[in-house]
């Protein structure tokens, strides 16, 4: 017998995951940025580094919450998390 593998109860969003998650809803990256009036660069680069406008987009698109896709970007409270601060906040501490 195999090893039963117990799914994961969080959706794991990378890149991958959320440039595919776009594409079964039946849209594109470029679909998207024709819609909202984005520059399709913008959009696509939403997926690598913080553009808020585009992820905005993105989230609305999919109807997932910013902090569920971007962990790493936005809090629960739908606040942005700024990596400078984070590093400021934890040297203060130390």
């Amino acid at each position: 017998m195999g090893i039963l593998q117990i799914p994961p109860k969080e959706q794991i969003w990378d890149r991958h995951a959320i440039k595919a998650a776009i594409y079964r809803k039946g849209k594109t990256l470029s679909d998207l940025a024709r819609d909202n009036g984005i520059p399709e660069p913008t959009l696509r680069s939403a997926l690598i580094k913080p553009t808020k406008n585009a992820e905005l987009v993105i989230s609305q698109f999919l109807e997932v919450p910013l902090h569920e896709l971007f962990p790493d970007r936005w809090t629960e409270e739908s606040k942005r998390i700024y990596p400078r601060t984070q590093k400021r906040q934890l040297l203060e501490v130390q």
